[in-house]
């Protein structure tokens, strides 16, 4: 389900177990309001990383269920990384969901979707669908109040981690004031910032298979301060709108062309031009490159210039 659909559930309160499938921890933290509704009453939520979970005695946690709420406050426990769960941990737990009248709630929060199944035999589920772009979007243009084009221009070059964008937005609110609402200069200025090149240089340099110049631009963008998952990001947009190009161009102007992919429409004549550089195989093999790099970036540390050279060299080189 959404997580829109999700402040509308109504699971059985005298649960005392939950599963919680959700991949993005800023709605993690957005959820909490919503299990109160569902426990009902005053409950004061604590969280915990799944080793610090696993070192609370059974006995601890028996009691603080016992204990009738007239005489304790009702304490519900996030765990993240549930998945990593002990056997002897899940089998304690499935003792707690026994207890009737529970001043304590647990909610066992999972990303990883293969390990819900044994769960879900056990606990009752809730399965937050993954984020998409357009989700993602959505989500601005509602909290914070965007317009579509800056809601997607945001997702296209920070990406869809809901905590990233919200600090993001953050940083764009205080440098732009109460005075003027959020542009796409903005955007460029602050988050995609390098003082030696302007916003669209790194654009420019990857359509035109310049590897020394998006090699460059990348460095200084680095050196900067930006995140590589910003810059791995920007990479990602610019290899959309190829695929989105490629697929128009000779069909359509080079405006429309231009439109579809949300390139400016001052650049539409040259960006079909660059278009017509790569072909299907080189654009597809592309996107596996960029998959790559992206699950690297997020799971592993490696060194960021050393790493988009290679990656360059095997998109553009």
């Amino acid at each position: 389900m959404k997580f829109s659909e999700f402040r509308q559930s109504q699971p059985k309160p005298d649960q005392n177990i939950f599963v919680f499938m959700c991949e993005d921890d800023f709605l993690v933290e957005e959820s909490r309001p919503v299990w109160q509704g569902i426990f009902g009453g005053a409950w004061i939520f604590e969280k915990y990383a799944v080793k610090e979970f696993e070192e609370i005695p059974v006995g601890r946690l028996t009691d603080d269920a016992l204990t009738p709420s007239l005489f304790t406050q009702n304490r519900a426990i996030i765990v993240t990384n549930a998945d990593r769960l002990t056997k002897g941990r899940v089998e304690e737990l499935t003792e707690l969901q026994r207890v009737a009248n529970s001043s304590l709630k647990i909610v066992l929060v999972i990303s990883v979707r293969k390990s819900v199944d044994a769960l879900a035999k056990l606990f009752p589920i809730i399965a937050i669908d993954p984020l998409k772009p357009a989700d993602v979007a959505r989500w601005l243009m509602d909290r914070y109040k965007l317009t579509p084009e800056i809601a997607r221009y945001l997702v296209d070059n920070v990406g869809i981690d809901l905590y990233q964008l919200h600090s993001e937005i953050e940083k764009l609110r205080t440098y732009v004031g109460d005075a003027r609402p959020i542009e796409l200069r903005d955007i460029d200025v602050l988050i995609l910032r390098s003082e030696r090149f302007s916003p669209f240089e790194l654009d420019d340099a990857v359509l035109a298979r310049d590897y020394k110049k998006a090699a460059q631009v990348i460095g200084a963008m680095l050196d900067e301060g930006v995140e590589p998952l910003i810059v791995l990001s920007r990479i990602v947009r610019v290899w959309r709108q190829l695929f989105v190009g490629k697929s128009l161009a000779g069909k359509r102007s080079a405006k429309d062309v231009a439109a579809a992919a949300l390139v400016p429409a001052w650049k539409a004549t040259g960006f079909v031009t660059s278009c017509k550089k790569f072909d299907w195989k080189q654009i597809a093999g592309g996107f596996r490159v960029l998959l790559f790099a992206d699950r690297a970036f997020k799971t592993s540390t490696p060194n960021p210039e050393g790493y988009f050279d290679a990656m360059l060299w095997k998109l553009i080189g």
